[in-house]
């Protein structure tokens, strides 16, 4: 493996360091490595009409547009030193080290490299990629960078960035949250203890946290455009304290996943009720939507205090009130309304509610209170 440092900047907006150099593609492929996209769930493999002349002019020679890697957290501190005291050869060896690197822009252009790799066809020496390598320990700036800074790139999505923001995080995510388990939809895997969620399902509901709304597909498109460009418009700190709350309020709901797991334990669909997609996005939402200022974040706090001491005395046979909601999920008339929408609806309202009694008022009457 041979990479070659040919500069390096400072991001004057959020100080991180930006190395730029350049490899050939086989070098590339050997340095990300034939997993990398186990760093997290990436989206998946987009089938779009200019990828497959991208990869006919790839095999011509075509130089593709710079690929943006991430260094992950064990190196940060090495190649900070490196790059501080000017050791060019130690940053170049640590620069070349396998699996040290999440890809920040370029996923789709490494699909195709890989697949181009494996149909038996080489690539010529002079063929060389260019590569940009952030050196950032602070997270907040690779929030920036992920949502804001490549706003402006297609096919990228604001929710492909989002999934991208916890590709990165996930990990971190993990650590300061205990019981936390991500897992990928494709592993597999069936839920067998609390606070094991699909990375797919923690997406949907940052974004649900971000955008106040479970409705996340919505039909209209300037509506849509609107809640987008709601958030491309928030500024880095507003963005970091956004997923800084968002962590917080996932920390009490992996605690309530918890506690709710035990009591449930021997009626399945209510011991992974607080896994559903439509809980979740529900639930985060409800909270953004509803504490909009300092009093009403009180309340949420309060409510959810209150539900986790109701759930660890253990007094409340069904403390989530999930067999009043069950009887309202199934009286909903699916040939006259959508039962998605009639769903989330519910929850989000009952949620409300629940806030805004201050956890008083049981979720079995916020059912009750809220269903149409």
């Amino acid at each position: 493996m041979d990479l070659k440092i040919i500069g390096n900047t400072k991001d004057l907006r959020t100080g991180s360091h930006i190395i730029y150099a350049q490899m050939t593609i086989p070098d590339y492929l050997l340095l990300i490595g034939e997993n990398y996209d186990e760093y997290g769930i990436q989206r998946r493999r987009e089938k779009h009409r200019a990828y497959n002349r991208m990869k006919e002019d790839i095999k011509r020679g075509a130089v593709l547009p710079t690929i943006t890697l991430a260094v992950n957290k064990h190196l940060v501190s090495d190649i900070l030193v490196f790059i501080n005291e000017n050791k060019q050869e130690e940053l170049k060896q640590r620069l070349e080290t396998t699996g040290g690197f999440s890809i920040l822009d370029g996923l789709q252009r490494t699909n195709i490299l890989h697949e181009i790799k494996n149909e038996g066809h080489e690539f010529v020496e002079q063929q060389v990629l260019l590569l940009e390598f952030w050196v950032e320990p602070d997270i907040k700036h690779l929030i920036y960078r992920l949502i804001v800074l490549n706003a402006g790139q297609k096919p990228m999505s604001l929710r492909h960035q989002i999934e991208l923001l916890f590709m990165t995080l996930a990990v971190k995510m993990k650590e300061s949250i205990p019981g936390l388990d991500i897992y990928r939809e494709t592993d597999s895997r069936r839920r067998s203890q609390s606070g094991q969620y699909p990375f797919e399902r923690l997406v949907t509901s940052y974004q649900s946290f971000l955008w106040k709304t479970p409705e996340l597909n919505k039909s209209n498109l300037i509506a849509q455009q609107m809640m987008e460009e709601s958030v491309l418009d928030s500024s880095e700190e507003s963005l970091n304290d956004t997923f800084n709350n968002f962590t917080y309020y996932l920390q009490k709901y992996t605690l309530i996943d918890e506690k709710s797991f035990e009591i449930y334990s021997d009626d399945p669909s209510k011991m992974n009720w607080l896994s559903l997609e439509n809980v979740m996005n529900s639930f985060f939402s409800s909270i953004t939507d509803f504490g909009i200022n300092d009093e009403r974040v009180e309340r949420v706090n309060k409510s959810i205090d209150k539900l986790i001491v109701l759930l660890e005395t253990g007094n409340e046979p069904d403390p989530l009130g999930l067999t009043i909601y069950y009887e309202i999920i199934q009286g909903i008339e699916s040939r006259k309304i959508n039962v998605g929408v009639a769903t989330r609806k519910l929850l989000s309202a009952a949620f409300k509610e629940f806030f805004r009694e201050e956890g008083d008022k049981s979720l079995s009457d916020c059912w009750r209170l809220e269903a149409q």
